[in-house]
Parts: C-alpha cells; sequence; structure tokens
C-alpha cells in the first residue's frame, strides 16, 4: 500500500505546485493575492469554479471524511444528517449572496466579512474584534486539518519517518497557497472536488464489485442492524441539535465564502453557483455517509484505528483494491489541500487586512498596486500558520478530539450570524444604532461557545460539547434582538414625547 500511497501524494503534490508556480506569475501586487479590487488576478471566473470551489471547502478531510469513519460505528446513518443539514445551510446562504453581492457593490473596494460588518455597523470595534475571533477560529480550524490530516495520511506511508512525511504533505499547502494566492486556491478547489468525486467513485466501485462478489445479501448482513437503520434514541438529541444549527448558519458567517463573493465581478456568478453548490454538497456528503457506513460490508473496527485505515489496508491484496486506494488518496489529499488552502487565505486576508492595515498609513487602493505587501502578506501567511499548528497541538495533547475542535471552532463564529443577518434586513441607519450590542454579541458569541466545549471536554461530556454551536447563536441572538428591541422603545418614546428630545 506504501508504494501506491506515495504514488497518488506525489502526483498530487507535482500537481498542486505546478499550479501554484503558473498562477504565481501573475502575481504583481497584493491585489493579485487576495480579493481586494476587481479587474486583478485574484478572481473567480465562473459560477462553476465557484461551485467546484465552495463545496470542495465545505468537505474537510479531518473533520468530515476522518470524522465520519470515527463516528460512523456510533451514529451510523445518521451521518446522512450532516449531509442534508449542509446542503440546506447553502441553500440559506444562497438566498442571502445575491444581496451580500449588491452591498458589497457599493463599496469602493471588496471588503473583507469583518471590515463589512465594521462599516455597516459603523464601528471599527466591531470590525477588530470580530476579525481577531474570526482569525483565532481559522487557525484552529486550519491548524487541526492540516496536523489531523497529514498525520493520518503519512501514517499510511510505511518505512517513512512520520514527522517527514508530515512536514512533506503540510509544507505544500504554504507554498501553492503563498505562490498563487487566491486565484490557485480556487483553481486547486476545483481539481481537489475532481479527485473527491473520484474518491467516492471508487469506493461505490470497489463496494458494488467487492459486495457482489461475496453476495449482497451476505456483506449487508455483516453492517450492524443499529447502524444500517436511522434508529433513534434520545442520546442523539444533542447532535442532531447541534449539528443542524451549526450546518444551517455556519456558511453566513464563513469567511471563505464572503472572500468568493468578493472574487466574483457578476452577481449571476454568485447565484448559480451556489445553487450549483446545494445539490452538489448534498449528493457528496449523503454519499460519503453511506460510504461510511458500507465499510462495515468488508472490515471490523479495530481498537485505536481509524476504520478507514482498516478498509483501505484490506484493500491492498487485489488490484482493484490498489487503483482505488491510490483514488481515495488523490481524494483524501485533495479534501485537505481544499480546507486548509481556503482557510490559509482566508485567515491571511483576516490578519492582514482587518488587524494589521487599520494601523497603516497607505489605502487599500495603494496596497493592492504595490509588489512589497506581496512579501509581508506571505510572511504573515506563513506566521499566523506556524502559530496556529502548536496551538493546535496543545490542544490535542489536552484531549481535545477532532468532533470536539470542530464544534468548538465552527460553533464559535455563529456569533457573527446574527450581526450580518440585520445588515441585510435592516438600513445602515438603523445598524449603526446597534454597534455596541453587535460587538459584544460576537465576543460573547465566541467566549460562551470555547466555555461550554471546553468544559465539556474537560467533564468528558460529549454532549455539552455538541451543544456548543447552538450556546454561540443563542447569546449573540439574544444580545442583537435585546439591543434592536431597545432601539425599538427608545424610537417609540422619542416619538411620543418629543419635547424630551
Amino acid at each position: 500500500m506504501t508504494v501506491v500511497v506515495a504514488a497518488a501524494l506525489g502526483v498530487s503534490i507535482v500537481l498542486y505546485l505546478g499550479l501554484g508556480i503558473w498562477y504565481g506569475r501573475a502575481v504583481r501586487g497584493l491585489g493579485d493575492i487576495l480579493p481586494l479590487l476587481h479587474g486583478r488576478a485574484a478572481r473567480v471566473d465562473n459560477h462553476r469554479e465557484f461551485s467546484a470551489s465552495t463545496v470542495a471547502t465545505t468537505i474537510s478531510l479531518a473533520t468530515v471524511i476522518v470524522a465520519f469513519y470515527e463516528l460512523v460505528s456510533s451514529i451510523g446513518l445518521w451521518l446522512l444528517w450532516t449531509g442534508i443539514t449542509t446542503a440546506l445551510g447553502l441553500l440559506i446562504f444562497s438566498l442571502c449572496s445575491s444581496r451580500i453581492w449588491l452591498k458589497m457593490a457599493a463599496y469602493d473596494y471588496r471588503p473583507t466579512l469583518h471590515a463589512y460588518l465594521g462599516t455597516e455597523f459603523d464601528s471599527k470595534t466591531l470590525a477588530l474584534v470580530a476579525s481577531i475571533f474570526t482569525a483565532l477560529g481559522y487557525l484552529s480550524a486550519f491548524a487541526v486539518e492540516l496536523t489531523v490530516g497529514s498525520r493520518f495520511l503519512a501514517g499510511m506511508v510505511h518505512g517513512v519517518p512520520q514527522l517527514l512525511a508530515v512536514v512533506v504533505i503540510a509544507l505544500l499547502s504554504f507554498i501553492y497557497t503563498g505562490l498563487g494566492g487566491f486565484r490557485v486556491v480556487v483553481v486547486t478547489d476545483r481539481v481537489q472536488m475532481i479527485f473527491i468525486w473520484l474518491l467516492i467513485v471508487a469506493l461505490c466501485v470497489y463496494y458494488a464489485v467487492t459486495a457482489d462478489a461475496k453476495g449482497w445479501s451476505a456483506s449487508i448482513q455483516h453492517i450492524p442492524a443499529g447502524l444500517r437503520t436511522l434508529s433513534w434514541n434520545n442520546g442523539l438529541i444533542p447532535f442532531v441539535a447541534g449539528i443542524a444549527v451549526m450546518n444551517l448558519l455556519t456558511f453566513v458567517s464563513n469567511m471563505g465564502l464572503w472572500q468568493r463573493i468578493a472574487g466574483t465581478e457578476r452577481p449571476e456568478i454568485v447565484s448559480r453557483g451556489m445553487w450549483s453548490s446545494v445539490a452538489s454538497s448534498g449528493l457528496s456528503w449523503s454519499l460519503l455517509a453511506i460510504t461510511a457506513v458500507g465499510a462495515f460490508m468488508f472490515v471490523s473496527p479495530v481498537p485505536n484505528e481509524n476504520l478507514l485505515v482498516t478498509l483501505l489496508g484490506s484493500m491492498q491484496s487485489s488490484t482493484l483494491g490498489k487503483l482505488t486506494i491510490f483514488f481515495v488518496v488523490l481524494g483524501l489529499y485533495g479534501a485537505m489541500l481544499s480546507t486548509a488552502s481556503t482557510q490559509l487565505i482566508a485567515v491571511s486576508h483576516t490578519i492582514y487586512e482587518d488587524i494589521i492595515a487599520p494601523f497603516r498609513s497607505t489605502d487599500v487602493h495603494e496596497r493592492a498596486r504595490m509588489s512589497i505587501e506581496v512579501f509581508w502578506s506571505r510572511l504573515v501567511l506563513v506566521i499566523s500558520a506556524t502559530i496556529a499548528v502548536a496551538v493546535v497541538e496543545v490542544l490535542r495533547a489536552r484531549g481535545f478530539t477532532i468532533a470536539d475542535l470542530a464544534f468548538a471552532v465552527y460553533g464559535a463564529a455563529l456569533g457573527l450570524v446574527p450581526p450580518i443577518l440585520m445588515t441585510l434586513v435592516l438600513s445602515r441607519q438603523t445598524t449603526k444604532q446597534l454597534s455596541g450590542f453587535a460587538t459584544v454579541a460576537v465576543a460573547a458569541g465566541f467566549v460562551s461557545c470555547w466555555a461550554v466545549a471546553g468544559y465539556g471536554r474537560a467533564t468528558s461530556d460529549a454532549n455539552l460539547v455538541f451543544l456548543s454551536p447552538i450556546v454561540s447563536t443563542t447569546v449573540a441572538a439574544t444580545i442583537m434582538v435585546f439591543g434592536w428591541l431597545s432601539r425599538r422603545v427608545r424610537t417609540k418614546g422619542h416619538v411620543q414625547n418629543p419635547e424630551t428630545s
């Protein structure tokens, strides 16, 4: 299996490095690395790129594929719930996306999510607080993807020191993302989505051929009855509820998707791309869930080993199995890099433009043209990513699992959702009066989510971890609704008693 895995990784490394070098040739200024202005290299060309890039970034190696094969033993076909809610979450964002594009079009540059919030609420403090918390979340998510994914893949390359394999596998995301910036991330996302589909098709073909040879009835009987049916128990409530809230709302506050909207020059690219993403994500996620359950037809869980590793190990005795392993590894590495590179370019954009740039004298139009800014943005990218990996390693040593980190990281970002939604339905005159509430809501949502998830991990209560996204959303929404109602009461009082104003 080592030779097959190494071959798949070698093909991927050469391909992604080649694309990074190719698109790096077009980089002349910061606007070619980050989507700051129209007419630069950092862009999304068409709705197919937008759709493939969007779906590819949702399919993480660490928090989706590896997590599926860890969770399947306990929840079985309930994994389908993740696919359903992801598709519905993208549908919700689709309904918001045209409005977001139009709001962005009123700016003389392409704002980040946090710059947008700061402008709509007329609060530099909100922009800074939101960007800091987003950066912390994305850095954590990036580091989880990189460390967990690299270790997972390196574990299948025997005879090579694991540390060396991890460094080589992980370093690629730094290099090609730094070279080509946002544009190469979008292009490679499209390639990586093709590889993810090859993974899904390869597993389905292998299952069909192998099960047919052994007999479908006998193969299906190997799957525990509780896993191949949607049996319900009350212990599923925290997982089902937490996943629903997180997946339905997470895309509204997803900096990666806001970047893609900023990088499009026509609104129809966004609208057509988003609708395609809904169908593609629902189908791909559901098939990944079914293949995770289907693994039980051929293998049984081995203590302290991910079921996917066990499954791939069982395939290496046949030519079909080796070919399947090759395509699966292409897809696994693609899933890891599509998520990691999106998170890396998003956090680089956030730190450089939302946290550092406000303290500098040059404006965004100047920075977009300056070649020296490319060097500094790449330096920020490397430093922030390195620190993030170190922090996540500490959390992992403290006992945080992949699922814990996923719920804490993505759940915390939901504190941004209520303020964002208010900017889409309320006038700027109204939102300016709610800036203080918005700042508190974002901070409280982030802190409460991490506090609940951390306490759940400390007390070994997984239900608290699953419920942390609900806590984040509820806290932020309560603060924003209270602020809006307070304003309504004050406004009404002024209208009824004009002499007091």
